[in-house]
């Protein structure tokens, strides 16, 4: 009993403060930092299943397929879809694929990327900086909030699953910075593509780790005001040991999750404020 009511306090006091979270996030991402009032029309990339050239091999690991690339690149040629177009740019701009192709496949592809409405689509830098530097404050702040909890936040870049993870926090599903994006995920960017416009965030659902471990997740897609489905904001907390047979996890979850970093400038803020309103008053 005792330990089903330690379970109960971690509902009180962990799933509001994370939900806290989620909600935090999900205003922001519908408030995405836009400096560019362009809207590119169009579906994205990924909606074009038969084009689209990131893939899963059998092993569930993604690779950049070039053959679908330069298919892309041809239909995009004679087909222009500015979103879609701006997507392909990102991806073959971001994994080096000029690299990859053949010299026809590669002139092909600088014909496109030269054209004067797709110029300033190859500085995708800019685009990943402008795009992403909010979020990725977003994700390391909460992320530190959390930190020894079991509770791994990650940033995806959605346009370049082959270098997904942009941010991450407390990783509990061996993730890496730089790391692809999962054959799950790409089903993801699949689905959200299809539909082409902001849609609703997955919340809480189950995943299984390869090791076993049950891991309660949550989805949040992120939009821009001209690209369109960006990244991803995911939540995956370690639940596989928080029950009362293993009261010692439940003990440490909650050790940290109660930890306070002392920190002696917002106390003197906190003060001053204090100060002022009684002054005020």
């Amino acid at each position: 009993m005792a330990w089903q009511d330690t379970l109960k306090r971690i509902s009180i006091t962990a799933v509001p403060a994370l939900l806290i979270a989620i909600v935090t996030i999900s205003i922001i991402v519908k408030q995405p930092p836009d400096n560019d009032p362009v809207v590119l029309p169009g579906s994205p990339l990924a909606a074009f299943a038969d084009i689209y050239p990131v893939r899963a091999a059998e092993d569930g690991h993604l690779y950049l397929d070039t053959k679908r690339f330069r298919q892309a690149v041809d239909y995009l040629s004679e087909n222009p879809e500015p979103k879609a177009i701006a997507d392909l740019i990102y991806l073959g701009q971001s994994n080096n694929v000029a690299l990859l192709l053949s010299d026809d496949d590669k002139r092909a592809y600088q014909r496109l990327i030269e054209r004067p409405d797709n110029a300033k689509l190859s500085n995708i830098e800019a685009q990943r900086d402008t795009v992403f530097q909010v979020y990725r404050d977003v994700v390391n702040g909460i992320g530190q909030t959390f930190a020894g909890t079991g509770v791994e936040i990650v940033l995806h870049d959605t346009r370049n699953p082959l270098k997904s993870v942009v941010a991450l926090q407390n990783p509990i599903t061996g993730r890496r910075l730089g790391d692809t994006n999962t054959n799950f995920g790409l089903e993801l960017i699949r689905n959200y593509s299809l539909i082409n416009k902001p849609s609703s965030s997955f919340i809480s659902y189950e995943l299984k780790l390869k090791d076993g471990r049950t891991i309660k997740s949550s989805t949040i897609p992120l939009y821009h005001g001209t690209y369109g489905l960006v990244g991803f904001i995911c939540l995956n907390i370690d639940i596989s040991k928080l029950n009362d047979r293993n009261p010692e996890a439940v003990a440490e979850f909650i050790s940290n999750f109660k930890a306070i970093n002392e920190n002696q400038k917002v106390k003197e803020m906190v003060e001053s404020a204090r100060t002022n309103v009684t002054h005020t008053n």
